[in-house]
């Protein structure tokens, strides 16, 4: 296939790779502006990435100043463009560009020259503060730009070549991961055999340093100037300079392809090293927040333990609420038995013939109180649900002094906690963390009624119903006996006015009569038990609706409680919280934007024009 065609192929290929990178750098700069603390250098080099994918391919000079950077700019563009001296002459970052015309501009610390030079179709210049000049702010200038380079030619003079500080700044460059040539300037003054050993100790030195091979070019700016003055140009002089070697290197291998790769795989480069940094940052702002979690987790701790220690007392009350209301149905059960037990069967005869003739209310009027009454005061039966709202009115101030109690030192602990966080998080709480300014006590208060009506109707039960029911069994009990003694007596009459009466004819009689009526007496005992059982049941089911009303209530005034304390810790609480979600997203994103960038990265190396010619043959 034809070289021309495999190169536009090549270039098309290419452009579409720009555009993803484009997206992709675009897409790390949102991500980048919700990381916290993440130096602005690193974000401005990734905005420059963003930039730079679109910018001519940059090579950068560096090195000490008086080495020849100016110079060896000035030799390949034939003029001169930049200062030179003995002194410092560069003070900021210098960028030459192709333009039609001549022009300066400056915008901060950055000068662009645009110069009418072929040379700049392919590629930018830039020149760059001493990394050893006096003025300090030059190579802090320098080191801040070496991130927007695609190339960087360390210039040495011959006379110094691999001094200390140079070997460096090799190093630094090589772990900055930038292609770095190294261009050895003023070879002019070095006897040819001189050169090659300028060159041997070179790469001696940075096996030994650095564990590499540099690529390395001798060269003579002052040799390269004086055959650009020459018309044409002097090439036999240009190739002496060494700056053939440049020439080839500009216009061979930064051909259009390789030199749209190169330019491409530099933003990625910023790219990675930044979305490194940021992941790493992001690690280390977890690592810290893994410490305020646990106070979160301590604070959901004793929130929790607060409402179980409140359930407990909550569970401890209705316990004995329920003791008192079945030892009040025991109480009330066994009045009931003594009432209607088989014992005061006569004194219950009587009662219920006083009841038949109407002297049964007016003996109760005399005495004020009712068989019932006398009863359950006798067995303490009031007495006993006479405790049950004690233990109720117990139960409120219970929970809620211990809810007041716990909340000041929750709002303590965790002002003192948010005092422990960085500013960088301080910042972000947001809300005052303080003690509730109003508690409502209207759960418990509210079921107060209605507990008193269960608690009410209990006790009317107790001595209404039964009043009546025992009256009606009264004369119920009085009526049998009556009727039955008169059949006796009739049978027994008639026995006894019979022609013959038989003696055992009048005692059978006698005895069935007499079993009739201790059947009626026993009536008494088996309604009593009824009565009881009746008692017993009703009883615990008006206890379970005041357990059940009571029950929800102080659940209510719990979680209440419950909810009281995570508003007053939720300012820290939250931000934890989202902080925390926040940076897994970011570490997410992050992380995933490091591996879109890689796999730009091998796309990038597999498209050389080696490569694809092979592939497509």
């Amino acid at each position: 296939m034809d070289v021309e065609a495999v190169s536009g192929k090549l270039l098309g290929q290419y452009e579409a790779v720009r555009r993803q990178e484009y997206e992709q750098i675009n897409e790390l700069i949102a991500t980048l502006g919700r990381v916290d603390s993440l130096p602005e250098s690193e974000m401005e080099q990734v905005r420059d990435a963003l930039f730079h994918a679109n910018h001519p391919f940059l090579m950068v000079m560096v090195g000490p100043f008086s080495s020849g950077k100016s110079s060896i700019i000035n030799a390949l563009l034939g003029e001169a463009v930049m200062e030179v001296g003995p002194i410092p002459t560069t003070d900021r970052i210098a960028i030459l560009r192709y333009g039609a015309d001549v022009q300066r501009t400056r915008s901060g610390d950055t000068e662009t020259i645009f110069y009418p030079s072929p040379l700049l179709k392919n590629l930018s210049l830039v020149d760059t503060p001493g990394l050893e000049s006096v003025f300090r702010t030059h190579e802090d200038l320098t080191r801040r730009f070496l991130h927007r380079a695609d190339v960087v030619l360390l210039v040495m003079i011959a006379t110094q070549v691999l001094t200390a500080s140079n070997l460096e700044y090799l190093q630094e460059l090589k772990a900055y991961g930038k292609r770095v040539i190294m261009v050895v300037n003023q070879i002019d003054l070095l006897e040819p055999a001189d050169q090659e050993k300028v060159r041997e100790f070179a790469i001696e030195q940075s096996r030994v340093h650095l564990g590499f091979d540099p690529v390395i070019w001798l060269v003579s700016a002052k040799q390269a100037m004086e055959a650009q003055r020459e018309t044409p140009r002097d090439e036999i002089l240009w190739d002496e300079s060494g700056f053939a070697e440049i020439e080839a290197y500009i216009n061979d291998r930064l051909g259009d392809v390789e030199r749209v790769r190169q330019k491409l795989e530099t933003p990625v480069q910023i790219a990675q090293n930044v979305t490194k940094s940021a992941l790493a940052l992001i690690r280390e702002q977890q690592g810290s927040l893994d410490d305020h979690r646990k106070t979160v987790q301590n604070i959901e701790a004793q929130i929790e333990q607060s409402r179980r220690e409140q359930q407990r007392s909550v569970e401890e009350s209705l316990t004995q609420l329920e003791n008192t209301w079945n030892e009040a149905a025991a109480r009330g059960s066994g009045a009931i038995g003594e009432m209607f037990h088989l014992s005061r069967g006569l004194g219950l005869f009587v009662g219920g013939l006083g009841e038949i003739v109407g002297i049964g209310r007016l003996v109760s009027r005399f005495r004020g109180r009712t068989r019932a009454e006398t009863a359950f005061d006798d067995h303490k039966v009031r007495e006993t649900f006479q405790q049950i709202p004690k233990i109720t009115d117990r139960l409120g101030p219970r929970l809620e002094g211990r809810d007041l109690e716990d909340i000041d030192g929750l709002v303590d602990y965790t002002r003192n906690a948010v005092q422990a966080l960085p500013p960088m998080l301080s910042d972000k709480v947001i809300g005052k963390i303080q003690t509730p300014l109003r508690y409502e006590r209207s759960f418990l208060r509210d079921v107060q009624g209605p507990l008193q009506d269960i608690q009410r109707e209990a006790e009317r039960f107790e001595t209404s119903h039964l009043d009546r029911t025992l009256r009606n069994t009264l004369i119920i009990l009085g009526l049998w006996e009556v009727v039955s003694v008169c059949l006796v007596l009739a049978v027994i009459a008639g026995a006894v006015s019979a022609i013959t009466p038989d003696a055992s004819s009048v005692v059978l009689v006698f005895a069935l009569g007499l079993g009739v009526v201790i059947l009626g007496l026993m009536l008494v005992p088996i309604r009593g038990w009824f009565l009881r059982k009746n008692y017993e049941r009703r009883i615990r089911g008006q206890r379970d609706d005041y357990v059940r009303v009571l029950r929800r209530a102080a659940e209510d005034l719990i979680t209440h409680g419950v909810q009281l304390r995570r508003d007053a810790t939720a300012p820290f609480t939250r931000m934890i919280e989202s902080q925390g979600e926040l940076l897994e997203e970011l570490r997410s994103d992050l992380a995933n934007q490091q591996g879109a960038f890689v796999q730009i990265q091998a796309g990038l190396a597999e498209l050389t024009p080696k490569t694809r010619a092979a592939k497509d043959n």
